[in-house]
């Protein structure tokens, strides 16, 4: 997670505030679906490190998975199947929280310093909206 991340989708964030979506797991990636089957190209992908929680507190993070509890552990997420992205919150480090119906969030830490994320082409996670995907 960096800024490089924020900065490259932001618009795309912005346009999907308020819109219903669907999330899937992928291990420990998740993947929030924008629309209906015809518009594929429409997510906001997020690879480890994450925490997802509540107002009360953590419900689970992506530290947590195993192969082992891997069906366990995606009911956790029963309440994102679908749900509304509400908005986020973008952090100076680079950290973004992605909040949905329910009081339900995704915190995204920042994980690269400046020079770090200059070197790299990695992104720990991005907005897409590819309409006619």
């Amino acid at each position: 997670m960096s800024l490089r991340d924020i900065e490259r989708s932001r618009a795309v964030l912005e346009s999907f505030k308020g819109r219903r979506c669907f999330a899937t797991l992928a291990t420990n990636s998740i993947k929030f679906r924008f629309g209906d089957g015809a518009t594929k190209g429409r997510y906001i992908w997020i690879d480890p490190s994450w925490v997802y929680s509540r107002e009360w507190g953590e419900i689970t993070s992506s530290d947590a998975y195993t192969d082992e509890t891997f069906r366990a552990w995606c009911e956790l997420f029963d309440a994102l199947r679908e749900t509304v992205f509400e908005h986020f919150e973008e952090a100076a480090d680079g950290s973004l929280t992605l909040h949905f119906s329910g009081g339900y969030r995704l915190f995204v830490p920042a994980q690269l310093t400046a020079e770090e994320d200059r070197d790299l082409e990695y992104d720990h996670w991005y907005a897409c909206d590819e309409k006619g995907a």
